[in-house]
């Protein structure tokens, strides 16, 4: 005969627990019910007291509400903007970003000196940027014309970014710029050069009535220049700063550092 072991059996009847299963005792299934009576009691004693008081809330953890930095009451708007150009000098932005920030915030801080009588920068609000950007439209700028849209809209750009800085040091709680409208501005069209004005710009680089070696070399050099702009749209602040080891004759490619000191790459077109 073979050895094969017993099949163990289970019970069948009503009080059978399944195995691996823990077994509910009659202790823990009071336990269970007690803590489900507390718990509904609970909820009862809170309804009863929000149907006693209908303007009673919810209690909730108070937020923290943002404090002043010691000194900021004192703080003028001044010596506030010469701690943000110190700050972008620290982050190192690149020195056209820092000197459109001065004049921008320097024609900011001089209208509310002169207009508003304004010199904290606790007591600015949006009635005064609001307001600057109106002189701005009516007044003349530094080259004795009205600025354009797109100027003023740079400048706002610059006048948020300043307020952003204020809320961030605690030097004010609340942004101004919050309530303003931003100015908006259309996408102007580019205007391109058409064959026969490109044709007189060069013409135009060979000085008149000069035929030395000095004006062939300078009429040659301004037609390259002229070449370079045309055919890769590069910008001119990049062409000014272009050497000659940037120069990849062999691969045809310029290497050039544009907004934010950053390198790009250009392929040269056929003409250069």
């Amino acid at each position: 005969m073979s050895n094969i072991p017993p099949k163990k059996t289970t019970s069948s009847g009503p009080d059978a627990v399944p195995s691996g299963r823990p077994r509910i005792t009659p202790r823990s299934k009071l336990v269970t019910e007690s803590r489900a009576l507390a718990q509904r009691q609970k909820i009862d004693r809170e309804r009863e007291k929000r149907l006693e008081n209908p303007g009673l809330k919810e209690r909730q953890p108070a937020s923290r509400q943002p404090v002043l930095k010691a000194g900021s009451q004192a703080m003028t708007a001044r010596r506030a903007l010469e701690g943000y150009i110190e700050d972008q000098i620290g982050g190192n932005r690149s020195k056209k970003t820092i000197e459109w920030h001065q004049t921008a915030l320097g024609l900011f801080t001089t209208y509310l000196d002169e207009q508003e009588q304004i010199t904290l920068v606790t007591e600015i609000d949006a009635m005064h940027i609001t307001g600057w950007f109106a002189y701005l439209r009516k007044t003349e700028g530094a080259h004795g014309k009205i600025r354009s849209e797109r100027t003023i809209q740079t400048y706002a750009r610059s006048v948020r970014a300043f307020c952003h800085w204020l809320v961030r040091r605690r030097l004010i709680i609340f942004n101004p710029f919050n309530e303003v409208i931003f100015p908006k501005v259309g996408k102007p069209l580019i205007k391109i050069l058409d064959e026969e004005e490109f044709e007189k710009l060069l013409w135009a680089c060979a000085p008149p009535n000069e035929k030395s070696p000095l004006a062939e070399r300078a009429a040659i050099r301004n037609r390259a220049i002229l070449w370079v702009l045309y055919d890769t749209g590069i910008r001119v602040s990049e062409l000014c700063g272009l050497c000659l080891e940037h120069v990849d004759r062999k691969q045809g490619v310029l290497t050039v550092w544009g907004k934010g000191s950053k390198e790009r790459r250009i392929a040269l077109g056929q003409n250069c």
